[in-house]
């Protein structure tokens, strides 16, 4: 018995890892960017340190630098400055917010609008049954959006739509209870990181697919070209 629960377990592990690395595939072909993760971390975790042995201002000043100095460094090596240019003004824009409010805390305001924000318009799109999902997939995907709209297959993206939505809920609704706590924030931010995410991203792709699966919709092919009933599903891609 516990020989057969150990073979199902590591079966488990395999499909969870296999997905994880057709996931991780996908972002490289979307020229997703290790770079700007690593310095959207690194900022706000140099920042709450540094202001625990200096004021406020010259936490801001001293993060300012570290930024420009990563920014010279991704020029020098003539990376792609594309995403890492958005996160530094991203970042400028936090330590602005931070000046203004006058804490540590204020850093950490735009992730927390953008979290509730998302978490409002996911539950929105939820409810009036054009999950926002869809067009996430959509643009990435180029699928018919008729496709994503069939009885038997909108409810796939439903689903994985109200986990998005509890999550990014969760960790806004978080972030506002522990908001004059930057150090709790900082935390927050490093759990929710790039590997984090994905592990949810891996989640939620294999619980989408079950759903396609078992809904018997057609797949995206079989749509388009009409085919009758039965359908084989979706097999791969969400």
């Amino acid at each position: 018995m516990i020989k057969c629960l150990s073979i199902i377990s590591s079966n488990k592990l395999k499909k969870f890892y296999k997905k994880y690395l057709e996931i991780k595939e996908e972002l490289k072909e979307l020229n997703f960017n290790q770079e700007g993760v690593f310095d959207s971390v690194i900022a706000p975790l140099f920042f709450v340190v540094i202001n625990n042995f200096t004021t406020l201002n010259h936490a801001i000043l001293f993060t300012g630098i570290l930024l420009l100095l990563l920014f010279l460094y991704r020029l020098l090596r003539k990376q792609n400055l594309k995403f890492v240019f958005y996160g530094l003004i991203g970042t400028l824009v936090a330590l602005l917010l931070a000046r203004v409010q006058g804490s540590a805390s204020g850093f950490f305001i735009p992730g927390i609008v953008r979290d509730i924000a998302i978490a409002v318009v996911g539950f929105a799109s939820i409810v009036i049954k054009k999950p926002f999902t869809i067009y996430s997939s959509k643009a990435i995907r180029k699928w018919p959006q008729e496709w994503y709209l069939h009885e038997l297959v909108r409810p796939a993206y439903t689903r994985v739509a109200i986990i998005w939505t509890l999550y990014l809920s969760l960790k806004g609704g978080i972030q506002i209870i522990f908001f004059n706590s930057p150090e709790i924030l900082v935390t927050i931010k490093l759990l929710s990181s790039n590997q984090t995410t994905l592990i949810l991203l891996v989640i939620t792709y294999i619980i989408g697919q079950n759903k396609l699966q078992s809904l018997g919709g057609p797949s995206v092919e079989e749509f388009i070209n009409d085919v009758p009933a039965p359908w084989k599903s979706q097999q791969k891609g969400f």
